[in-house]
């Protein structure tokens, strides 16, 4: 039998036999945006903000305990698989909470998307730790007004994605205003049960 685990951003995994992309095509639009706050599976209710991995388990076919052929008597182990299927349309959903947390200076939503280890390079070449990035959202230092996304490029890796962005940003930073196109560049890996930015770097257009 087959089953979808939904993993939150709690470590807490809810399982269900129905299938990943149907999951997926209900709380994403046709461009793989996040659309909908909840999804229902069975009597709970997820907040899809909470969503860091969809993930379909396959049991493949197992064959016989025991089969005979001709003059052969053979008893061989029970085989059995495991594969775990992500979808690019994951990285997408990630990708939009990612850029609703900053314009939103959701601290715990950034706190959980950016590993401790983060290596990030601004538009100016600067070096910018995770902690010094929740710093700047936290003291209001950064304030984005608009953080829209215009083109999402996935490119999927053994343990995440790597994705690339164009994103148009809005806001102020310090007394200077923020207006303009940037491309971002990010690898998401699997550390743990979650899918987290370990670096990244970005480029104004």
């Amino acid at each position: 039998m087959n089953e979808t685990i939904i993993t939150l951003s709690t470590g807490e995994q809810i399982r269900t036999e129905a299938p990943e992309h149907q999951i997926l095509e209900h709380i994403t639009n046709n461009q793989g945006m996040m659309n909908k706050a909840f999804i229902v599976i069975g009597d709970v209710h997820i907040a899809t903000a909470h969503i860091v991995k969809i993930q379909s388990i396959v049991d493949v076919i197992k064959r016989p305990d025991r089969f005979e052929q001709a003059d052969l008597n053979v008893t061989p182990k029970q085989i059995e698989q495991t594969e775990e299927i992500v979808s690019p349309n994951q990285f997408e959903l990630l990708e939009q909470e990612l850029r609703e947390a900053m314009q939103t200076r959701d601290i715990f939503a950034l706190d959980t998307f950016l590993h401790d280890d983060l290596v990030f390079i601004n538009h100016e070449g600067s070096y910018v730790t995770k902690e010094m990035d929740l710093e700047a959202h936290r003291t209001l230092a950064v304030r984005f007004t608009k953080v829209a996304c215009s083109d999402l490029q996935i490119k999927p890796t053994k343990d995440g994605a790597v994705t690339i962005s164009r994103i148009h940003l809005e806001g102020q930073e310090g007394d200077e205003k923020i207006s303009g196109d940037f491309i971002y560049t990010r690898v998401w890996q699997l550390i743990g049960e979650q899918y987290q930015v370990i670096t990244g770097h970005c480029t104004k257009l």
